[in-house]
């Protein structure tokens, strides 16, 4: 081990304060330091400790315990710490390249922090600065520099307020008018608002807007991103067109801004489409390297996988910070004993090791795992922005998007039940706001539903490996994939027919028995769920009519209406008895106090830039 790791409280691992928990600490098998120099490497332990050491040192990210900040206050102090991580310029656009898992290490440091500092940092440099890269062109490069700068605030507006998941669904438009070569970006109504945008609703200045692209003659080329402006940077003030506004206070997360727009055909230049993937010419011809547009499609929505990789890693560190509270507390906490005059830390008794040892392991084994595929996600972005068009290429993005939507799940919801089996660990103290917890529990909630419902995103890996197996049922395929994710199905038959044959618990403690039952279980239910939907479709029904069948649908709102108060009672927008959904929730939003007026602290972004790297020399 490097001596630079050993050492006093200016080591790159000082040694901790001697307490209570020196006595289990004595009794690892194991050296700690050892551990977390082989799992994160000297250069990025000294990474994580520059920035640790700069938000511990720098009196705007002072903790203030008890404190209750205003959401106005607490949207002010996010925004002017996003400021001074820029002012740190902890990482050059530069070292984003060389090291990419630095940029998730950043991410990960300020989540740690506070997870709504984090989305809105990552939202505006990697979200909205991603899509430009990867789905821009030269002519777009002018507004990767104005991002690492701040002269400009993103945010990436593809949902909207009565379609998330159903991207296909997405109402807005972009009718080229050739006349003036401009695209005229319109909202049909107020259910075609851009809704639950990260950053839009005090502070984005452009957003990288999802809409259908219309040429002359009223041809749809299907869903494109342009680069739309929507506020004045110098005032923070609306451009002409434009109704962006606030949909206030949230369960959690509320350092994070998330607004709605409504664009009233606003022009832009033709330049404004991102036009990586698709492009119109002055005249208005439609030109493009994909053959339909299925295939461009798949590729415009390549982005989102950016921020459901990223979700990947915000969850687990959520459950790092839980894990840690739960365990120390645990290993300190001393109830009950052997006799009446001895009390033992309650970490001693199987139940509560059986509570969190499971979740302690899954850090383990995820925080891994989303490492890897961020590497995997950067080489996919590589290959965008190099303009490959391989089959490989092809063949690695649906990959990756499968694999992102089946881990954005685990990860949210794994962490979700560990944060709350946590709380319940650590007894009414768990309860206790100063605690965090349950800031950790609700800051973490969104990831279980923003960027893709977790429901909907298994059903698109589902979908991915549906068609892989009927490709190979009808055509002989063999199951290949660039990351190898899927080749062990290749063997499914005679996976299938492995027995179980472990006669100890010592032999599964062998991981490889683990794997082995999981190849298992995935290849049986595979056949099962191929073999079912088959059925149903030789009966008559259609594939959307064979993956939606319930009995109980059909009684299930007049079954609520037996057990629903008044709207008054109830006191809920989207569940009112009249059923307007959007209509209620839209009124709502919109008498949010505040709602549609900027900052008040809007010189902070609009005079008081930043000078990147400024502080540089005090780390």
């Amino acid at each position: 081990m490097a001596s630079t790791v050993e050492g006093g409280d200016t080591a790159l691992l000082p040694e901790f304060p001697r307490g209570p928990l020196d006595a289990y600490r004595a009794r690892a098998s194991f050296s700690w330091k050892e551990l977390a120099l082989f799992t994160e490497g000297e250069d990025m332990l000294r990474f994580k400790k520059t920035i640790f050491s700069a938000l511990e040192n720098d009196p705007l990210f002072a903790r203030s315990p008890g404190a209750d900040l205003s959401l106005e206050k607490y949207r002010e102090l996010n925004f002017l710490r996003c400021r001074r991580i820029f002012e740190y310029d902890f990482l050059s656009v530069e070292d984003m390249f060389k090291s990419p898992l630095k940029v998730l290490t950043l991410i990960q440091c300020l989540g740690m922090y506070d997870s709504s500092l984090a989305a809105k940092y990552l939202i505006h440099s990697l979200v909205f600065g991603s899509a430009i890269y990867s789905s821009g062109s030269e002519r777009h490069l002018t507004y990767i520099q104005k991002i690492f700068r701040m002269e400009i605030f993103g945010c990436f507006a593809l949902t909207e307020l009565s379609h998330g998941s159903n991207t296909k669904a997405i109402r807005t438009t972009a009718h080229y008018d050739p006349a003036t070569e401009e695209f005229i970006i319109h909202s049909p109504d107020f259910e075609a608002a851009k809704f639950w945008v990260g950053n839009m609703g005090k502070t984005a200045t452009h957003a990288v807007v999802f809409a259908k692209l219309y040429v002359p003659g009223d041809q749809c080329h299907g869903l494109h991103p342009f680069i739309v402006q929507i506020r004045d940077p110098k005032t923070l003030l609306p451009m002409p067109g434009v109704m962006v506004g606030d949909i206030g206070k949230k369960l959690g997360q509320n350092g994070l801004d998330n607004g709605f727009a409504m664009f009233h055909k606003v022009r832009v230049p033709r330049q404004s489409l991102l036009n990586r993937m698709g492009d119109v010419t002055p005249e208005g011809t439609y030109v493009s390297s994909f053959k339909d547009v299925r295939q461009h499609f798949g590729a415009t929505l390549g982005s989102l996988s950016w921020s459901r990789v990223s979700i990947v890693s915000l969850a687990i560190l959520n459950l790092k910070l839980a894990v840690a509270i739960a365990l120390r507390f645990s290993a300190t906490r001393r109830q009950f004993g052997p006799t009446e005059e001895e009390e033992i830390p309650v970490l001693e008794y199987p139940m509560q090791q059986w509570r969190l040892l499971p979740y302690l392991a899954a850090i383990y084994a995820l925080d891994h795992f989303s490492k890897s595929l961020f590497l995997d996600l950067m080489e996919l972005q590589q290959g965008l922005a190099s303009g490959d068009r391989s089959a490989r290429q092809a063949e690695l993005g649906r990959e990756i998007h499968a694999l992102a939507s089946a881990s954005k799940p685990l990860a949210s919801w794994t962490t979700q039940q560990g944060i709350q089996e946590c709380r319940e660990a650590c007894g009414g103290h768990g309860y206790l706001a100063m605690n965090r917890l349950g800031v950790l529990r609700d800051d973490n909630d969104p990831n279980c539903t923003y960027e893709g419902d977790n429901n909907i995103l298994l059903q698109q890996t589902s979908n991915y490996l549906l068609g892989l197996l009927a490709h190979q049922v009808q055509d002989g395929a063999c199951f290949r994939s660039p990351l190898k994710s899927v080749d062990f199905l290749d063997a499914y038959p005679g996976i299938l027919d492995q027995k179980f044959e472990v006669s100890s618990v010592a032999d599964c403690l062998d991981s490889a028995v683990a794997l082995a039952a999981y190849k298992w279980l995935v290849c049986y239910l595979l056949r099962e769920t191929y073999q079912k939907l088959n059925q149903e479709k030789r009966s008559g029904s259609s594939d959307f009519e064979a993956r939606n069948k319930c009995q109980l649908k059909d009684d299930a709102v007049a079954l609520v209406d037996v057990i629903a108060p008044p709207d008054f009672i109830l006191d809920s927008p989207i569940g009112r008895a009249d059923g307007e959904l959007y209509k209620n929730l839209w009124g709502a939003i919109l008498q949010e106090s505040k709602a549609l007026e900027r900052a008040s602290w809007w010189p902070e972004f609009s005079v008081n830039k930043p000078v990147i790297g400024s502080l540089k020399s005090k780390l």
